[in-house]
């Protein structure tokens, strides 16, 4: 990484602890019975991560609850490739301000968006969806273990599995069988 790119990020994740320092929400566990919204999001750098998130919104549809994607593809532009899916928004590296924090309509509807639970997918590091879990509204956060995230309700390691499709199994097997 670029030292300008280092002291970026430095920044970014500096703004970031000072809006958290007057960010509420209301933290309330839900599972596939008590959710009415699922916010999903994930890095569409990778055309398989799109793929894993678009079958779990297809597993969330078919039980009648409402979804809010968002992707992030590290480009300057968003291919015609992930345009066929109604349910998602993307935003590119162009869409992020200087401190590397996303700032289109999209995002910001969507960190605001009334949501039960938010389902981040991505696993790698990255500031921006970090920042948009981060400062999400919504009321049960779920994701993979990670030591660097502090934003998640509820974590699941998939270190024997690292993968986008292993990690979505695993919310469906826990969040079928946990009850309230």
């Amino acid at each position: 990484m670029k030292l300008k790119d280092q002291i970026k990020n430095k920044i970014g994740k500096l703004k970031l602890k000072s809006d958290l320092k007057t960010f509420e929400r209301v933290k309330i566990f839900h599972n596939f019975n008590t959710a009415k919204t699922v916010g999903i999001i994930f890095d569409g750098t990778n055309p398989s991560n799109y793929d894993a998130a678009r079958t779990f919104a297809k597993f969330i549809t078919e039980r009648k609850i409402r979804i809010f994607g968002l992707g992030f593809v590290e480009s300057k532009e968003v291919s015609n490739f992930y345009s066929y899916y109604t349910g998602f928004n993307f935003f590119t590296i162009k869409d992020s301000n200087w401190q590397g924090i996303p700032s289109t309509h999209n995002v910001s509807d969507f960190i605001n968006e009334k949501i039960d639970i938010l389902v981040d997918l991505h696993l790698t590091e990255n500031f921006q969806l970090d920042y948009i879990c981060a400062m999400s509204k919504a009321e049960f956060k779920i994701g993979s273990y990670t030591t660097a995230n502090k934003y998640y309700d509820f974590m699941i390691d998939i270190s024997s599995n690292p993968n986008p499709d292993f990690l979505c199994e695993q919310i469906k097997h826990y969040l079928s069988i946990i009850n309230n």
